[in-house]
């Protein structure tokens, strides 16, 4: 008679007997479980495993987030034999379902003499530190405000995230003002997140649609209950986005006025200009009655230039967003690469900081972005971005087109303010026509104001 076969242990349990130190994050990069080898290697009990210094040392590269496996280096403050800290090597297998989200990220320990890649050390040294700030801010972001899609630090953003918290309190109209790319935007669906994140949100760009069109979205054709009023389109408890209110034709203002009027808050309008509003109604582009209606509470974004000391991290969190789309990687920025974007002057505000952290992942391929990777403009080197001609081949014709249409484009937008109707007129093109000709030609953010 044969002996019965032991059964197979189950994988928590090899897990928890190995000798490797094992840990896996969640999601939200949390430290969720760690077996004994890891607590005796990291020097934490398991009550502790979620202290924050040891979360921060466990912060896994851009390459695992993005979906494959990586290789990072962490000093822990368990002694060796000797009594000295050591630095350890990190690997992160990252698990994604079906879709590509992130399930988890299984993490190990390796043994001293495991090499780590010289490149993986050099982009740990300088890139750690801010890969860290993103994830401290947004756990606070989560914890206080339970969103994580407005980074940002310093005195100007915690106004502005009490701005968003108030507003998100209440159910009145919102008007949010800035320069063209401040975030306006981002902070209205915040504001919507915060308040009903379940109800219905629209998003309507005055400057993109006909009259006709705007007025068919914007309210309903009749309402039975209320002969002759003006009513907002949207069920009770939707919110839409009105961008930019300054671009809306004035018989449609007027009509919005009423609606506001009549509405008694059923749909919540979050309303954001570029313009300056005092300066809108003096030169008749605003009416006065709206701005009163829509201004009960006002928020104003101080543009990037303002801002300078959430310019690493923000550069960071656009860096990572590329990352995770696929292709290179790159860790994030050295510190004369940081010093560069912080003393620029961003005249597109966070719309241009995208299209410079965007060109400069595409430069090179070391794991950190360089000063030599970013625009001349933006490092400070005018002179660099106007090289005297290389003995090369002629370029095709139709791409130097192409590149004087993009450069006459981007310098009517520049003269307009972002006004797209403005730009339009200064071109001398129909708005449809530069629209058609701005998504064709890449220009990112198109319909945002």
């Amino acid at each position: 008679m044969t002996s019965p076969r032991p059964s197979a242990p189950r994988p928590e349990q090899i897990w928890k007997s190995a000798r490797q130190p094992l840990f896996w994050l969640d999601p939200e990069l949390r430290l969720a479980w760690a077996n004994p080898a890891f607590e005796a290697t990291a020097g934490a009990a398991a009550g502790e495993a979620d202290a924050a210094d040891l979360a921060a040392r466990l912060a896994p590269p851009p390459e695992a987030l993005a979906g494959r496996v990586a290789v990072t280096v962490a000093t822990f403050a368990a002694p060796d034999a000797d009594g000295a800290e050591r630095r350890r090597g990190l690997i992160f297998q990252p698990f994604q379902d079906a879709s590509g989200a992130l399930l988890g990220l299984l993490g190990r320990i390796l043994d001293p003499d495991e090499s780590v890649p010289d490149a993986a050390i050099r982009a740990e040294e300088a890139g750690h530190r801010l890969r860290v700030a993103l994830m401290d801010a947004r756990s606070a972001l989560r914890e206080r405000f339970g969103i994580d899609a407005m980074i940002g630090a310093g005195a100007a953003h915690r106004r502005l995230l009490e701005q968003v918290r108030l507003a998100a309190a209440v159910r009145l109209p919102v008007l949010l003002t800035g320069e063209p790319g401040s975030g306006k935007r981002h902070a209205a669906r915040a504001i919507h997140r915060l308040h009903a994140p379940d109800s219905p949100l629209r998003a309507l760009d005055c400057e993109a649609l006909p009259a006709t069109i705007l007025d068919r979205e914007l309210f309903l054709a009749d309402d039975p209950d209320r002969p002759g009023s003006i009513r907002l389109a949207g069920g009770d408890g939707a919110t839409v986005i009105v961008g930019d209110v300054a671009a809306m034709p004035r018989d449609v203002q007027a009509r919005l006025v009423a609606a506001l009027a009549d509405d008694d808050g059923r749909v919540r309008v979050l309303a954001v200009t570029s313009a300056v509003p005092e300066a809108a109604i003096g030169d008749g582009t605003l009416r006065e009655d709206l701005h009163l209606a829509l201004s009960v509470l006002t928020i104003r974004l101080a543009p990037l230039r303002a801002r300078r000391d959430e310019i690493p991290l923000l550069a960071q969190a656009m860096l990572e967003r590329i990352d995770r789309r696929g292709g290179p990687t790159r860790a994030g920025f050295t510190r004369a690469a940081e010093d560069a974007l912080t003393a620029y002057h961003w005249p597109g505000n966070l719309r241009e900081l995208e299209r410079v952290v965007a060109f400069a992942h595409g430069r090179g391929e070391s794991p950190l972005i360089a000063p030599e990777d970013l625009p001349a403009d933006v490092r400070g080197h005018l002179a660099d971005a106007f090289p005297p001609p290389k003995p090369t081949l002629p370029r095709p014709l139709d791409e130097i087109l192409l590149d004087v249409e993009r450069r006459l484009i981007e310098n009517a937008l520049v003269r307009s303010r972002r006004n797209k109707s403005r730009a339009a007129e200064i071109l001398g093109l129909s708005r449809p026509r530069l629209y058609r000709r701005l998504r064709e030609l890449g220009f990112p953010d198109v319909d945002d104001a």
